[in-house]
């Protein structure tokens, strides 16, 4: 089953607020947007994830090898770049799917600060949630640091 942001927002509220910190879904952060090459192999791209009406986009070149492969084969797996003080991470993965609606793509760059979605060239893609994995790293830095998980699936 796939979900939306905001199911994960109303299902487990921290998560998705660690989610926003981390992502800076804001047209601002950037984020790793691994898909899934015609062979098989795994392709992992820089992306600037947008938040908007509780759901989750990226605009994506259209003559880039990402916008074939989630055309070809929609899944995904998302990650939030690393902070520099290290210690959290964030990790999603579902199902990306082109969204063609004016008014949708409206509120995205509106949502981006106008940063984004102002070309023909950029195709916009709701990603929906399948599951998302919260890991924190108690002791960051150190030898005996050791990792803490928060997971939600859909469904």
């Amino acid at each position: 089953m796939t979900a939306h942001w905001h199911d994960l927002a109303t299902a487990e509220p921290a998560m998705a607020e660690a989610g926003e910190r981390l992502l800076r879904p804001s047209g601002e952060g950037v984020a790793y947007l691994a898909t899934v090459r015609k062979d098989g192999g795994p392709r992992v791209h820089p992306v600037m994830p947008v938040l908007a009406g509780g759901r989750l986009y990226v605009f994506v070149v259209r003559m880039s090898w990402k916008y074939r492969d989630l055309i070809r084969d929609g899944r995904y797996a998302l990650h939030a770049a690393a902070a520099p003080e290290g210690g959290e991470e964030f990790y999603l993965t579902g199902p990306a799917r082109e969204v063609e609606d004016g008014t949708a793509r409206g509120a995205v760059t509106a949502a981006s600060g106008g940063r984004l979605g102002h070309h023909d060239f950029e195709a916009l893609f709701e990603l929906g949630l399948e599951r998302v994995l919260h890991t924190k790293w108690a002791d960051w830095g150190t030898a005996s640091a050791w990792p803490s998980y928060r997971k939600w699936a859909a469904g």
